[in-house]
């Protein structure tokens, strides 16, 4: 059964000069990526979870980064092995109607890159690209299924997954994008897709239209603290709703 999208919604995204996404984890869910803390995600036991965040956390990276390179190996592989679902390309094709789009992802898993998303602010890195903490150059992502331990680069420099690992600050290079592009001048419509909306500077696009007077939407099996913000909450999968949107345009 086909998934109706309501008109005024349609009108709205036709109408659009400038368009704004916002994806966490749940996106990428329809890919085989599990998400994190979104229900089955990778902290709902407490104890593992915990075990988790501490293995991909700076200290431990600096301190025993054989430990954060195992963790990150783990996750690495999911995103290796996947591939981009009906949601990412459904976010390439309103990209290319839109005259201005920007696209703030929680995600490190580079498949919005994979389909061709071009306006991407990654706030969290990408797994795909290394840094040498030691001479700073930028590398691709190592063999994940060869890893053991933490790769070195040319100079005899430990590498780090190019990730804002926790304990860690945002780049801020990346957050004076975000507030330049969908705070200080918001889009007029701004979809949140598969987020649990657990960090302010990942609500703060949806407020900043909303209080521009734009639309705002929400893309989620499950409600999150944008739930009854939003003026459109749009109860499901974002592999489902979002071609759906887009095929009603």
């Amino acid at each position: 059964m086909a998934m109706e999208i309501s008109e005024p919604l349609v009108d709205v995204l036709r109408a659009a000069a400038s368009i704004g996404v916002v994806t966490g984890a749940g996106i990428s869910a329809a890919s085989g990526i599990p998400t994190y803390r979104g229900k089955g995600g990778i902290y709902d036991d407490p104890e593992e979870g915990d075990r988790t965040v501490e293995a991909l956390s700076g200290p431990t990276l600096r301190d025993d980064p054989d430990r954060t390179w195992h963790a990150i190996k783990q996750l690495a592989l999911a995103a290796h092995r996947a591939t981009p679902n009906a949601g990412h390309n459904a976010i390439v094709a309103l990209e290319r109607r839109a005259r201005r789009f920007v696209l703030l992802t929680q995600n490190v898993d580079g498949l919005h890159e994979s389909a061709g998303s071009e306006n991407i602010i990654d706030i969290h890195g990408n797994l795909r690209r290394t840094i040498c903490q030691s001479c700073g150059v930028i590398g691709d992502e190592p063999e994940w299924t060869t890893l053991d331990g933490s790769p070195r680069c040319a100079c005899g420099g430990v590498l780090r997954p190019d990730v804002v690992l926790f304990e860690e600050m945002l780049p801020t290079d990346k957050v004076l994008r975000l507030y330049a592009e969908l705070v200080d001048d918001p889009p007029e419509v701004v979809i949140a897709v598969g987020t649990t909306a657990m960090f302010p500077y990942i609500c703060e696009p949806v407020h900043a239209t909303r209080l521009a007077g734009g639309t705002t939407v929400e893309i989620n099996p499950e409600k999150t603290p944008l739930s009854d913000v939003v003026s459109y909450r749009l109860a499901g999968h974002a592999d489902v709703i979002l071609p759906a949107l887009v095929a009603a345009l």
